[in-house]
């Protein structure tokens, strides 16, 4: 949070004409007050923790408030750089921060949105992914799925992307599951593979469940074995997180 505040101070300085000084100054002054309402919000939340379970509804409104400033941050972030009128400055000296912050709320948790885009190594590429409360486990599509033995374990091979960006892949089957539909009352037995996903300040090895999402929007959906004790998820929104791409590691 005190990184998103930070960068949005050095966007405004990075700016060299305004069209209103007016309205940045008091943007400015806005942002002042966020950083010590945020600081105030974060002593009163370390103070709660060590209090007993009677202050649980007290928490939940300090948690909604960081959302809350999260949410107008990134508000005031757009209305900073439509005050930006140098529209002749090179790409590095425009209104654009170079290292868009991570959205945290409350316990180090971060603030998805309902679709984020996440990178998944390997093969190395940038997606859609859909967070869902709902489902128990993350989901991947593969085309061409095929399975084979090698060495006495079970191994799978499917390709992953789109257009001319399309990789073979060939992954051991952590597991097998069963996944149960209205069409199919028998059942599909689906590999389970591990896949390096960088979304936010997560880089980490996640288990998805290899299936055909051909007829469905998003190639990926993030299920509670991700969001667990990592985020907090505001279905209101969308694309909170910055895009992650190997330069920003």
């Amino acid at each position: 949070m005190r990184t998103a505040l930070s960068t949005l101070i050095l966007l405004c300085t990075g700016c060299t004409q305004f069209a209103q000084q007016d309205t940045l100054q008091n943007l400015r002054q806005e942002l002042d007050s966020m950083r010590a309402t945020i600081g105030v919000t974060q002593e009163q939340m370390a103070a709660l923790s060590a209090q007993t379970q009677s202050e649980t509804a007290a928490t939940a409104s300090l948690d909604e408030q960081l959302i809350q400033l999260d949410t107008r941050i990134g508000e005031l972030g757009n209305t900073i750089r439509a005050q930006c009128t140098n529209t002749s400055a090179p790409v590095e000296q425009e209104c654009e921060p170079t290292a868009p912050p991570v959205v945290m709320a409350s316990d180090d948790k971060m603030v998805l949105g309902e679709v984020e885009r996440v990178w998944i190594d390997p093969p190395g590429i940038s997606v859609e992914a859909r967070i869902d409360t709902g489902a128990s486990s993350s989901s991947l599509h593969g085309d061409n799925i095929t399975r084979f033995e090698r060495d006495g374990d079970d191994w799978v091979r499917f390709d992953i992307g789109s257009g001319d960006e399309i990789t073979t892949l060939e992954r051991p089957v952590k597991k097998f599951v069963r996944v149960y539909q209205q069409a199919d009352r028998g059942g599909s037995r689906r590999p389970v593979v591990e896949l390096r996903l960088y979304l936010g300040n997560v880089k980490d090895t996640f288990e998805f469940t290899l299936a055909d999402r051909s007829h469905l929007q998003h190639g990926v959906i993030l299920g509670r074995n991700f969001l667990t004790d990592i985020a907090l998820v505001d279905v209101g929104r969308k694309f909170v997180q910055p895009d992650f791409t190997p330069a920003s590691q």
